[in-house]
């Protein structure tokens, strides 16, 4: 049943040639009638499969050989490494809108039909509406973190966010909301999604109380509000705390890294998973090495580094690339344990309770180095403790879509603004603070068929 709700959702959210906003053919609609069809609609694997593998490719903690830039010059692959003004021409789309709007589609398909179910069915209704809450809380907030500023309390109400949609109308051509309307939406989203969803979802296609909680966490501390943002990481760790001892982990042939590691879970089968997220380019690293400003903050004992990234190719030769070559495998978007962690140390050092933070740095530290290795980090000062925290950061949420993020946001942070260069001696990739840059375009084909929409300036 789960694989025909999907395929006709599917159907339904296909995009096309047609002129419509979504861009979004409704032949064949279908809308769910029953409480089994709404639950398998509430667990399509569209959720959480719409992370955006580029975000990778904009993080200042890859290196590109220059080959492989000029090979896909005109690529999206290439241009977001590039930093370019613009990722796509007309009339190119991007898997960082329309992956989202047609998770927000398929939430409004639900929130506007789900009161036609029996009321005697409230339990599972009431974690249907959870669901829906949840996943469009988390598709606005992925969509204003890659096309809106920086939220800032003095300009948040006059920034442009995105278009805030709230019912499946294919024909909608609306216009940008501001920054503080969509967060505002985000938060009460997520919110009523806490209050209706369970404690446990019954699969990781599904929802549970602490995945909305996660989602707010991440919310407040792009709004900078350290105080909810740690109160929201604290919840989820008080029930779920789970971290993987890379002690335990192994190459199957040390001599040739690239060939597999043992004891290494697939993302689904992660025991530090809050809540399942993947992308549909899990190869985006392929072909790429630490840059020089990442290699300089891991520790050369870190298993992080033993385990991700290599001086052998894959066939076991040394490198002749200038810095350690990825370690091929699928990216783990999943929000996690240690995503969490870092939030209640960064808040708790923001807030200046260093010995708090450095509890949380040490604790998730201990499982990835050796016995014998490991130091415990020390700081005398708040700042220096919130250095830290950005530091493991880095490291520990490479691979997981989050660091663009954080170079965002950190871009409005007088202890952390800086430009960032890429280490290609040929390209003059550079990003300068404060540019424009750092918010994503809105694609071409969605600029070109909706004139409502303003594009971000440049």
């Amino acid at each position: 049943m789960i694989k025909k709700i999907s395929s006709l959702i599917l159907l339904l959210v296909s995009l096309s040639s047609c002129n419509k906003y979504l861009d979004i053919i409704p032949k064949g609609k279908f809308i769910p009638e029953t409480v089994d069809d709404f639950e398998d609609l509430s667990g399509n694997p569209s959720y959480s499969s719409s992370g955006y593998a580029l975000l990778e490719r904009l993080s200042d903690g890859i290196y590109m050989p220059e080959s492989y830039v000029k090979s896909g010059f005109n690529t999206s692959s290439s241009k977001t490494y590039m930093w370019a003004e613009s990722f796509y021409v007309n009339p190119e789309t991007d898997n960082g809108w329309d992956p989202n709007y047609a998770n927000i589609f398929n939430a409004n398909i639900i929130l506007q039909n789900i009161p036609k179910l029996p009321a005697n069915e409230k339990t599972r209704i009431d974690q249907i509406k959870g669901d829906a809450y949840c996943n469009r809380g988390a598709a606005y907030l992925n969509l204003i973190l890659l096309y809106a500023p920086v939220y800032q309390a003095s300009t948040v109400a006059s920034d442009l966010g995105v278009p805030i949609l709230t019912e499946p109308d294919l024909e909608a051509k609306p216009k940008r909301a501001s920054s503080k309307e969509v967060y505002d939406f985000i938060l009460n989203d997520l919110t009523k999604a806490e209050q209706l969803l369970p404690e446990q979802a019954e699969h990781m296609l599904r929802n549970d109380k602490k995945t909305a909680q996660a989602i707010l966490a991440r919310t407040y501390l792009q709004m900078g509000n350290y105080v909810e943002a740690l109160a929201y990481a604290q919840k989820v760790l008080a029930v779920k705390s789970t971290l993987i001892d890379y002690n335990t982990w192994s190459f199957v042939n040390p001599t040739r890294p690239h060939g597999g590691t043992t004891n290494r879970p697939l993302p689904q089968n992660d025991s530090e998973r809050i809540a399942y997220r993947t992308t549909s380019f899990g190869t985006a690293l392929t072909n790429t090495c630490i840059s020089p400003d990442l290699l300089a903050i891991v520790d050369k004992n870190d298993l992080r580094f033993k385990f991700f990234w290599s001086n052998l190719e894959n066939n076991g030769k040394p490198t002749t690339e200038p810095y350690p070559v990825y370690i091929r495998s699928e990216l783990n978007f999943n929000i996690g344990v240690p995503e969490m962690m870092l939030i209640a140390a960064e808040c708790q050092a923001r807030l200046g309770k260093v010995n708090e933070a450095l509890s949380y740095l040490n604790k998730l530290r201990e499982k990835r180095f050796a016995p014998s290795d490991f130091k415990a980090l020390q700081a005398a000062t708040a700042e220096a403790a919130v250095k830290l925290v950005i530091q493991e950061r880095q490291i520990e949420l490479f691979g997981r879509g989050q660091r663009w993020f954080d170079m965002k946001r950190l871009d409005k942070d007088p202890f952390f603004k800086k430009d960032y260069k890429r280490a290609n001696m040929e390209g003059n990739y550079t990003l300068k603070q404060g540019s424009p840059k750092f918010i994503c375009q809105i694609p071409p084909k969605v600029l070109l068929m909706n004139s409502n929409i303003v594009p971000n300036p440049r």
